[in-house]
């Protein structure tokens, strides 16, 4: 607390025996005091920033003091102000203290409490001299700062916004300031921001207060451009402070790097159909032919070992058009491009019965169908792999595959089993022998489709494999994926 000798304090009273019994309570302690009779004396004057209290008789000879509480917080912004009357009217109370004074005494003072009062106000006042000036000084630091510093209070609402937040997001201080922080944030997010933020100041618990988080930014003209967020709770000022880094630079290596493997995973995919079609197109007529030639032959012939070895050339040459077959719907499932994902999945399904004995039944919601082929392409070739995997690792002859829509527009598929599972701390992503795609390429194939992919598994309980895919891949999309 601030040494008191000297304070100056303007004491206004119009009764001779008040004032002097105040005045001389004050000159005790050491303070200065200036006075005045009037509200006219009172105004008088143009020293206002000296004084660090001001004391007020509620009635003078010309008005009533309440009536200019306004005025005077104008005049001396760091002065507290102290109400006096003679005159103990619960209203007059009322009206003074919803004008921000800091106490109110009734004739005869005790000295005592007048003291004590004095001792509260100057101890308030020398914190918030303190706050003051820590807030002067950060306020400093954020308009120096080259990241984006944004405050919002409790409700969400933008508190402070600094010099870099103004160039980083096309907003001005004085239009942002008091509107929703949400307005920073992408439409979906915008959407729940209320959410998260009650959510966490009911439950404290949050994945973005206390870390650091990449996301997607709002400028004002709408352009989404991805952000790095740090955010602080401050809950003795009932603030919550974030540190916004622009990270567009950052990233733009990493989306072009995104966008050529995904031209190249698109590009493999057309190769591999353009060779089935030519397996089925070409090869198998080809082979076809050769087959009808040596039937012909065959029938033609009379010599009986000739016959024989005609016959065993033409099996070897049905197994080759079978496999040619098969090929052709491994490269490229014409069902997948015609009639989309679950009748694929019918498909696909039957294809594992035949050739490896596996079950999997099917429990299928056609509104999740996806809407473009890139997913549908890569979704099925993930769901066909870890069939595979079940094939080859968990000794059983049954799985299950679950695909339904989500709420927000995502796809989920579920493979499970129930055959031997593993420990997941020992597991070491494989090539299947089966499809030659192998499990450590699903998480990065769902990369290029924005999808994700969860792996749960112990000894003797079997596997769960879950993936969540977007349901629709917009160009905007493609673009500006979402962290």
């Amino acid at each position: 607390m601030r040494d008191v000798q000297g304070l100056p304090i303007l004491l206004i009273e119009a009764d001779s025996e008040s004032r002097a019994q105040i005045i001389q309570i004050l000159s005790s302690d050491n303070y200065r005091i200036d006075s005045a009779e009037t509200i006219a004396q009172m105004m008088d004057r143009d020293n206002w920033s000296d004084y660090f209290l001001i004391i007020l008789e509620h009635e003078l000879p010309d008005g009533r003091t309440d009536e200019f509480l306004p005025k005077l917080q104008q005049l001396a912004p760091n002065a507290e102000l102290l109400v006096i009357t003679s005159q103990p009217r619960i209203e007059n109370m009322i009206i003074a203290f919803r004008n921000g004074i800091a106490d109110y005494f009734v004739k005869p003072i005790d000295p005592d409490l007048f003291r004590s009062s004095l001792k509260r106000i100057l101890q308030n006042q020398t914190i918030s001299n303190e706050l003051r000036h820590v807030q002067a000084k950060l306020k400093a630091i954020m308009e120096a700062a080259i990241e984006g510093v944004v405050t919002i209070n409790r409700r969400g609402l933008i508190r402070t916004f600094n010099p870099a937040a103004e160039k980083m997001f096309g907003y001005s201080a004085s239009e942002i300031i008091n509107k929703n922080v949400s307005l920073l944030t992408r439409l979906p997010t915008r959407k729940q921001y209320d959410q998260y933020l009650s959510d966490y100041l009911e439950t404290g618990i949050s994945d973005i207060v206390g870390a650091r988080r990449e996301l997607k930014g709002c400028r004002r003209d709408g352009t989404i451009f991805p952000i790095e967020l740090s955010v602080t709770d401050l809950p003795q000022f009932g603030i919550f402070a974030g540190i916004i880094v622009d990270i567009s630079e950052r990233k733009r290596p990493e989306q072009k790097q995104k966008e050529l493997t995904r031209a190249i995973a698109i590009a493999g995919q057309q190769e591999r159909r353009q060779l089935a079609n030519l397996l089925h197109d070409q090869l198998q007529q080809l082979l076809v032919g050769v087959r009808i030639h040596l039937e012909i032959a065959k029938n033609d012939t009379p010599v009986e070992a000739i016959k024989q070895t005609l016959e065993r050339a033409g099996e070897l040459l049905n197994q080759g058009i079978e496999l040619t077959r098969s090929l052709t719907a491994e490269l490229n499932p014409v069902v997948l491009h015609e009639e989309g994902l679950a009748t694929a999945l019918e498909w696909l399904s039957h294809r594992m019965k035949e050739r490896y004995n596996l079950t999997a039944t099917l429990d299928l919601d056609r509104r999740a169908n996806p809407r473009t082929e890139l997913i549908d392409i890569v979704l099925y070739e993930c769901i066909r792999e870890l069939l595979f995997n079940i094939v080859k690792h968990s000794q059983i002859t049954e799985a299950q595959v679950r695909m339904c829509l989500l709420s927000n527009q995502e796809i989920e598929i579920i493979v499970s089993d129930k055959g031997i599972g593993f420990d997941p701390q020992q597991f070491e992503p494989q090539i299947s022998d089966v499809s030659g795609i192998g499990l450590s390429n699903i998480e990065f194939r769902l990369s290029l489709i924005q999808g994700k992919f969860w792996l749960e598994s112990s000894n003797g309980q079997g596997t769960i494999a879950r993936i969540i895919a977007p349901l629709e891949l917009e160009e905007s999309n493609i673009s500006d994926e979402t962290s």
